[in-house]
Protein backbone atom coordinates (compact mmCIF):
# COMPACT_ATOMS: atom_id res chain seq x y z
CA UNK A 1 0.00 0.00 0.00
CA UNK A 2 1.40 3.37 -0.98
CA UNK A 3 0.84 6.03 1.69
CA UNK A 4 -1.18 8.99 0.32
CA UNK A 5 1.11 11.56 1.92
CA UNK A 6 4.79 12.54 1.78
CA UNK A 7 7.24 10.92 4.16
CA UNK A 8 10.41 12.09 5.83
CA UNK A 9 13.10 9.92 7.35
CA UNK A 10 14.58 9.63 10.82
CA UNK A 11 18.15 8.36 11.17
CA UNK A 12 17.99 7.83 14.92
CA UNK A 13 18.84 4.28 15.94
CA UNK A 14 17.62 4.45 19.53
CA UNK A 15 13.94 3.79 20.14
CA UNK A 16 12.00 7.04 20.40
CA UNK A 17 10.07 6.24 23.59
CA UNK A 18 6.70 6.31 21.81
CA UNK A 19 4.86 2.99 21.48
CA UNK A 20 1.36 2.05 20.33
CA UNK A 21 -0.19 -1.30 21.28
CA UNK A 22 -2.95 -3.50 19.94
CA UNK A 23 -5.37 -4.60 22.68
CA UNK A 24 -7.02 -8.02 22.28
CA UNK A 25 -4.40 -10.75 22.27
CA UNK A 26 -1.55 -8.30 22.82
CA UNK A 27 -2.10 -6.55 26.15
CA UNK A 28 -5.24 -8.30 27.38
CA UNK A 29 -6.61 -11.81 27.20
CA UNK A 30 -10.24 -11.05 26.37
CA UNK A 31 -11.08 -14.39 24.77
CA UNK A 32 -13.53 -15.41 27.51
CA UNK A 33 -15.49 -12.16 27.22
CA UNK A 34 -15.56 -12.30 23.43
CA UNK A 35 -16.64 -15.94 23.41
CA UNK A 36 -19.39 -15.32 25.97
CA UNK A 37 -20.88 -12.39 24.05
CA UNK A 38 -20.59 -14.17 20.71
CA UNK A 39 -22.19 -17.31 22.11
CA UNK A 40 -25.11 -15.33 23.48
CA UNK A 41 -25.84 -13.79 20.08
CA UNK A 42 -25.47 -17.10 18.27
CA UNK A 43 -27.88 -18.85 20.62
CA UNK A 44 -30.47 -16.08 20.28
CA UNK A 45 -30.50 -16.80 16.56
CA UNK A 46 -30.73 -20.57 16.94
CA UNK A 47 -27.08 -21.28 16.29
CA UNK A 48 -24.70 -23.28 18.47
CA UNK A 49 -22.20 -21.45 20.68
CA UNK A 50 -18.54 -21.86 19.83
CA UNK A 51 -15.71 -23.17 21.98
CA UNK A 52 -12.89 -20.91 23.10
CA UNK A 53 -10.60 -22.49 20.52
CA UNK A 54 -13.14 -21.93 17.74
CA UNK A 55 -13.77 -18.35 18.83
CA UNK A 56 -10.04 -17.66 18.93
CA UNK A 57 -9.71 -18.77 15.31
CA UNK A 58 -12.26 -16.15 14.22
CA UNK A 59 -10.80 -13.09 15.99
CA UNK A 60 -9.22 -10.36 13.89
CA UNK A 61 -10.20 -7.22 11.96
CA UNK A 62 -12.90 -6.16 14.41
CA UNK A 63 -16.43 -7.13 15.50
CA UNK A 64 -18.06 -7.02 12.06
CA UNK A 65 -15.57 -9.52 10.68
CA UNK A 66 -15.99 -11.66 13.81
CA UNK A 67 -19.74 -11.87 13.24
CA UNK A 68 -19.33 -12.52 9.54
CA UNK A 69 -16.93 -15.40 10.23
CA UNK A 70 -19.10 -16.80 13.04
CA UNK A 71 -22.17 -16.93 10.81
CA UNK A 72 -20.24 -18.70 8.05
CA UNK A 73 -18.77 -21.10 10.63
CA UNK A 74 -22.17 -22.04 12.05
CA UNK A 75 -24.33 -22.17 8.92
CA UNK A 76 -25.63 -19.84 6.24
CA UNK A 77 -23.68 -16.58 5.81
CA UNK A 78 -25.37 -13.37 6.91
CA UNK A 79 -26.55 -10.85 4.35
CA UNK A 80 -25.13 -7.33 4.41
CA UNK A 81 -28.08 -5.93 6.37
CA UNK A 82 -28.14 -8.92 8.71
CA UNK A 83 -24.44 -8.49 9.37
CA UNK A 84 -24.85 -4.85 10.36
CA UNK A 85 -27.67 -5.77 12.74
CA UNK A 86 -25.75 -8.70 14.21
CA UNK A 87 -22.68 -6.55 14.78
CA UNK A 88 -24.73 -3.99 16.71
CA UNK A 89 -26.30 -6.79 18.74
CA UNK A 90 -22.89 -8.26 19.55
CA UNK A 91 -21.45 -4.90 20.60
CA UNK A 92 -24.39 -4.24 22.90
CA UNK A 93 -24.10 -7.73 24.40
CA UNK A 94 -20.35 -7.33 24.88
CA UNK A 95 -20.79 -3.92 26.48
CA UNK A 96 -23.02 -5.34 29.19
CA UNK A 97 -20.87 -8.41 29.83
CA UNK A 98 -20.09 -8.88 33.52
CA UNK A 99 -16.69 -7.36 34.24
CA UNK A 100 -13.75 -9.44 35.36
CA UNK A 101 -13.41 -11.86 32.46
CA UNK A 102 -10.49 -10.03 30.86
CA UNK A 103 -7.00 -10.11 32.32
CA UNK A 104 -3.58 -8.80 31.35
CA UNK A 105 -1.24 -11.32 29.81
CA UNK A 106 1.71 -12.29 32.05
CA UNK A 107 4.24 -9.49 32.33
CA UNK A 108 2.02 -6.80 30.80
CA UNK A 109 1.06 -4.91 33.96
CA UNK A 110 4.63 -4.70 35.25
CA UNK A 111 6.03 -3.91 31.81
CA UNK A 112 3.69 -1.00 31.12
CA UNK A 113 4.39 0.42 34.57
CA UNK A 114 8.15 0.19 33.99
CA UNK A 115 7.98 1.91 30.59
CA UNK A 116 5.96 4.80 32.00
CA UNK A 117 8.50 5.23 34.80
CA UNK A 118 11.18 5.44 32.12
CA UNK A 119 9.30 8.22 30.37
CA UNK A 120 7.69 6.26 27.54
CA UNK A 121 4.47 7.58 25.95
CA UNK A 122 1.94 4.81 25.34
CA UNK A 123 -1.10 4.60 23.08
CA UNK A 124 -3.61 2.04 21.87
CA UNK A 125 -4.74 1.22 18.32
CA UNK A 126 -7.47 -1.40 18.11
CA UNK A 127 -10.24 -2.55 15.78
CA UNK A 128 -12.32 -3.07 18.92
CA UNK A 129 -15.35 -0.89 19.68
CA UNK A 130 -14.19 2.33 21.35
CA UNK A 131 -16.48 2.15 24.39
CA UNK A 132 -15.39 -1.42 25.09
CA UNK A 133 -11.71 -0.58 24.58
CA UNK A 134 -11.72 2.45 26.87
CA UNK A 135 -13.74 0.65 29.52
CA UNK A 136 -11.26 -2.22 29.50
CA UNK A 137 -8.29 0.14 29.79
CA UNK A 138 -9.87 1.64 32.91
CA UNK A 139 -10.95 -1.74 34.30
CA UNK A 140 -7.40 -3.08 34.09
CA UNK A 141 -5.92 0.04 35.69
CA UNK A 142 -4.12 1.41 32.64
CA UNK A 143 -5.95 4.72 32.34
CA UNK A 144 -3.06 6.64 33.86
CA UNK A 145 -0.57 5.07 31.47
CA UNK A 146 -2.38 4.85 28.13
CA UNK A 147 -3.55 8.35 27.25
CA UNK A 148 -4.59 7.82 23.62
CA UNK A 149 -7.02 5.18 22.33
CA UNK A 150 -7.89 4.94 18.63
CA UNK A 151 -10.69 2.43 18.05
CA UNK A 152 -12.29 0.67 15.12
CA UNK A 153 -15.20 3.02 14.50
CA UNK A 154 -13.19 6.27 14.53
CA UNK A 155 -11.59 5.83 11.13
CA UNK A 156 -10.81 3.00 8.73
CA UNK A 157 -9.67 -0.23 10.35
CA UNK A 158 -6.28 -1.90 10.51
CA UNK A 159 -4.37 -2.93 8.41
CA UNK A 160 -4.94 0.48 6.86
CA UNK A 161 -2.12 2.66 8.26
CA UNK A 162 -4.30 5.61 9.21
CA UNK A 163 -5.51 4.42 12.64
CA UNK A 164 -1.91 3.87 13.79
CA UNK A 165 -0.80 7.18 12.32
CA UNK A 166 -3.72 8.91 14.01
CA UNK A 167 -2.71 7.42 17.36
CA UNK A 168 0.85 8.73 16.96
CA UNK A 169 -0.41 12.17 15.99
CA UNK A 170 -2.69 12.36 19.00
CA UNK A 171 0.26 11.34 21.15
CA UNK A 172 2.21 14.21 19.55
CA UNK A 173 5.01 11.84 18.64
CA UNK A 174 8.00 13.57 17.04
CA UNK A 175 10.05 12.13 14.21
CA UNK A 176 11.76 8.98 15.45
CA UNK A 177 11.85 5.22 15.76
CA UNK A 178 8.38 4.46 17.08
CA UNK A 179 6.94 1.00 17.77
CA UNK A 180 3.66 -0.76 17.12
CA UNK A 181 3.18 -3.88 19.25
CA UNK A 182 0.66 -6.50 18.12
CA UNK A 183 -0.08 -10.20 17.91
CA UNK A 184 -1.36 -10.82 14.39
CA UNK A 185 -0.69 -10.62 10.69
CA UNK A 186 -3.09 -7.67 10.57
CA UNK A 187 -0.87 -5.83 13.07
CA UNK A 188 2.26 -6.71 11.13
CA UNK A 189 0.74 -5.32 7.94
CA UNK A 190 -0.47 -2.20 9.76
CA UNK A 191 3.03 -1.44 10.99
CA UNK A 192 4.48 -1.89 7.53
CA UNK A 193 1.80 0.20 5.87
CA UNK A 194 2.37 3.00 8.39
CA UNK A 195 6.17 2.76 8.07
CA UNK A 196 6.45 2.10 11.80
CA UNK A 197 8.61 -0.61 13.34
CA UNK A 198 6.57 -3.68 14.26
CA UNK A 199 7.05 -5.75 17.40
CA UNK A 200 5.02 -8.93 17.69
CA UNK A 201 4.07 -11.00 20.70
CA UNK A 202 3.53 -14.74 20.40
CA UNK A 203 1.18 -15.13 23.36
CA UNK A 204 -1.93 -13.82 21.59
CA UNK A 205 -4.58 -14.95 19.13
CA UNK A 206 -2.99 -14.07 15.82
CA UNK A 207 -1.57 -16.17 13.05
CA UNK A 208 1.16 -14.71 10.88
CA UNK A 209 0.16 -16.79 7.89
CA UNK A 210 2.41 -16.30 4.89
CA UNK A 211 3.69 -12.85 5.83
CA UNK A 212 7.39 -12.63 6.47
CA UNK A 213 8.72 -11.31 9.77
CA UNK A 214 11.80 -9.93 8.01
CA UNK A 215 12.60 -6.55 9.50
CA UNK A 216 10.25 -7.06 12.44
CA UNK A 217 10.94 -8.24 15.98
CA UNK A 218 9.17 -11.23 17.51
CA UNK A 219 9.00 -12.07 21.22
CA UNK A 220 7.39 -15.15 22.68
CA UNK A 221 6.61 -13.36 25.95
CA UNK A 222 6.03 -9.85 27.24
CA UNK A 223 8.81 -9.89 29.83
CA UNK A 224 11.52 -10.23 27.20
CA UNK A 225 9.88 -7.62 25.00
CA UNK A 226 9.60 -4.99 27.73
CA UNK A 227 13.18 -5.68 28.81
CA UNK A 228 14.37 -4.99 25.26
CA UNK A 229 12.25 -1.84 25.01
CA UNK A 230 13.60 -0.52 28.32
CA UNK A 231 17.21 -1.21 27.34
CA UNK A 232 16.81 0.23 23.86
CA UNK A 233 14.73 3.32 24.67
CA UNK A 234 15.77 6.90 25.41
CA UNK A 235 17.02 6.06 28.92
CA UNK A 236 18.37 2.60 28.12
CA UNK A 237 21.95 1.41 27.84
CA UNK A 238 21.64 -0.19 24.42
CA UNK A 239 21.88 1.69 21.15
CA UNK A 240 20.63 -1.00 18.76
CA UNK A 241 20.80 -0.77 15.02
CA UNK A 242 17.29 -0.72 13.55
CA UNK A 243 16.15 -3.90 11.84
CA UNK A 244 14.38 -2.12 9.03
CA UNK A 245 16.52 0.94 8.43
CA UNK A 246 15.34 4.50 9.02
CA UNK A 247 11.74 4.71 10.14
CA UNK A 248 9.42 6.87 8.02
CA UNK A 249 7.64 9.75 9.66
CA UNK A 250 4.69 11.50 8.01
CA UNK A 251 5.39 15.08 7.06
CA UNK A 252 1.93 16.68 7.06
CA UNK A 253 0.60 16.83 10.64
CA UNK A 254 -2.81 18.08 9.53
CA UNK A 255 -3.72 15.33 7.09
CA UNK A 256 -5.87 13.52 9.67
CA UNK A 257 -7.08 14.55 13.12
Amino acid sequence: MTPPYPLVQSNKNRLSGWAVFDLDGTLADTLTDISRALGSVLQKHGRPPLSLVETKSLIGKGPKTLMERAWIFTGQPASHDELLSLTKEYLLTYRFNPKGGARPFPGIQEGLRSLVRLGWRLGLCTNKDGHAARSLVEELGWGGWIKVVVSGEETVRKPDPRPLQLALRRMQAPSGRHLFVGDSEVDLQTARNACVEGVFLGHGYGEFGTMSLDGMRFFSNAVDMFSWMARSGPKGKNNPNPLVGPICRFAKPGWIS
